[in-house]
C-alpha cells in the first residue's frame, strides 16, 4: 500500500510538472508551487518512514548510539560570587589619650580580660602630685565654705566672703575632677569583655596619642562585610540566602543578608552588604569566604545542561532531540531562545517543551534526519 501511494504522489507530480500553461497568472503560479511542495514533504515524510522499517529490519546495518536528557520543568536559581571579610562588632585597638612613659605591661596575647582591667601604664607621678595638692587645698576650702555658711545663716559676715568660700569651693571640686581624669588617662583599660589579639606597648617606651597599645576582640558577634558590584544593587535584597564558604577552615555556612548598603562608592563602583554570622569558635576577625550570592529564582522553568546546547556559525543557539521511531529514533534540530544560564544548566524559554529528549552522549556527532539508536 505504502509503494502504491508513494507512486500516486509521483505520478501526481510528474503531472504538475508536466503540464504547460501559458497563462502568467501569479495566483496560479503559487497553487501549482504549493501542491508540488506539498507533495515533495510528503513522499520526504513516507521515504523516511521506510528507511526506519528498513532499517530495524536489517541486521546488517550499523546505526550511531546515543543517550538521551528527559527535558522537565522545575526549580531553577542564578548565583554570583564576590568575596567577604570577618567582621567583629568588638574589635578594637586601643591608643593612649596623652604622651607618657610605659612602666607596666599587665597582659599578653591571647588573655581573656575583663572590662576595665588594667591593661597598660603610663608614668602618672606629677598627675598623682597635682591631685593630692589638689585634694588638700579642697579640703581647705571646704571647712572654709562650711564656716562662712553657718555665720551666713546668722547673719554674720558679709555676703562676698559667702560667695568667694563658695566660689572657690566649687572651683576646686571641679579642679578635682579634671586632675582625676588626667590620671585615669595614665592608664588603658579594657572596654570590654574580649580576648587579647595583640601587645604592641613595652614598658619603658614612650607613648603617644595616636600610638597603638593593645588590640583586642571582644565577645560580641561577628559579621561577613562585603562589596558587591553596582549592577547587582535591584538584585540583591535583605532576607536573601547566600552560601558561604570558609576555605582556611574548610567550612561552609547558609546565612541570610541582614543589611544593604544604600552608598555606591565611587572608586570602585560597589555597594556594602553585611550577613550576621553564627557563633563558631572557628571563626575569626579578618578571615575571608567566598560568597554566593543569588540574583535570581523561578519555580518553574526549562532547563537543559550547558553542554547540550549549540550554537552555530550564525550565532544561533540550538540542540538536537531525539525522536522515537519504533526501536529506532531520528534526529530533529530545535532552535532555542534562552534565558538566564548558571554554572551547569540554562534556562530555556522557548524551542523545546517537557517530555521530549534531548540527544546526550553523541549530540556533537549527529545531524538532522539521521537515524540512530539507544545506548
Amino acid at each position: 500500500m505504502k509503494n502504491l501511494s508513494i507512486l500516486t504522489a509521483l505520478v501526481a507530480l510528474l503531472a504538475a510538472c508536466s503540464t504547460s500553461t501559458p497563462s502568467s497568472d501569479v495566483d496560479q503560479l503559487n497553487v501549482r508551487r504549493d501542491s508540488i511542495a506539498g507533495a515533495i514533504e510528503s513522499l520526504k515524510a513516507e521515504l523516511a518512514e521506510i528507511d526506519l522499517q528498513l532499517a530495524a529490519a536489517d541486521s546488517t546495518r550499523s546505526f550511531a548510539s546515543v543517550t538521551i536528557y528527559d527535558v522537565t520543568k522545575g526549580g531553577f536559581d542564578h548565583s554570583f560570587q564576590v568575596y567577604g571579610t570577618v567582621v567583629s562588632d568588638k574589635s578594637v585597638t586601643l591608643f593612649p589619650e596623652m604622651a607618657g612613659t610605659i612602666t607596666k605591661v599587665t597582659v599578653k596575647g591571647g588573655e581573656r580580660v575583663r572590662a576595665g582591667q588594667l591593661l597598660v601604664a603610663m608614668d602618672a607621678s606629677l598627675a598623682q602630685a597635682s591631685l593630692a595638692e589638689v585634694k588638700t587645698q579642697l579640703t581647705l576650702a571646704q571647712s572654709v565654705f562650711e564656716k562662712q555658711s553657718r555665720l551666713w545663716e546668722q547673719k554674720i559676715g558679709s555676703e562676698v566672703q559667702y560667695l568667694q568660700a563658695k566660689t572657690q569651693f566649687e572651683a576646686l571640686q571641679k579642679r578635682l575632677a579634671a586632675v582625676s581624669r588626667q590620671v585615669a588617662m595614665t592608664t588603658v583599660t579594657a572596654p570590654f569583655d574580649g580576648v587579647i589579639d595583640q601587645v604592641f606597648a613595652k614598658e619603658g617606651e614612650v607613648a603617644a596619642p595616636g600610638m597603638a597599645m593593645v588590640r583586642m576582640v571582644g565577645n560580641g558577634g561577628l559579621r561577613l562585610d562585603m562589596q558587591v558590584p553596582e549592577t547587582y544593587i535591584q538584585r540583591i535584597e535583605k532576607g536573601d540566602e547566600v552560601d558561604m564558604h570558609f576555605s582556611a577552615i574548610n567550612l561552609d555556612l547558609v546565612g541570610k543578608i541582614t543589611a544593604v548598603g544604600n552608598f555606591i562608592n565611587a572608586g570602585s563602583r560597589t555597594f556594602g552588604v553585611t550577613v550576621e554570622l553564627p557563633k563558631n569558635s572557628d571563626l575569626k576577625a579578618n578571615m575571608m569566604a567566598s560568597v554566593a550570592l543569588k540574583d535570581y529564582s523561578v519555580d518553574s522553568a526549562i532547563t537543559v545542561p550547558n553542554r547540550l546546547i549549540l550554537q552555530d556559525t550564525k550565532g544561533v543557539n540550538y540542540t538536537y532531540v531525539y525522536v522515537a521511531k519504533g526501536g529506532l529514533g531520528s534526529i530533529e534540530r530545535r532552535d532555542l531562545v534562552l534565558g538566564v544560564a548558571n554554572n551547569d544548566m540554562t534556562e530555556i524559554k522557548s524551542g523545546i517543551t517537557p517530555g521530549e529528549k534531548v540527544v546526550d552522549r553523541g549530540i556533537r556527532s549527529v545531524q538532522p534526519g539521521q537515524t540512530v539508536k539507544l545506548y
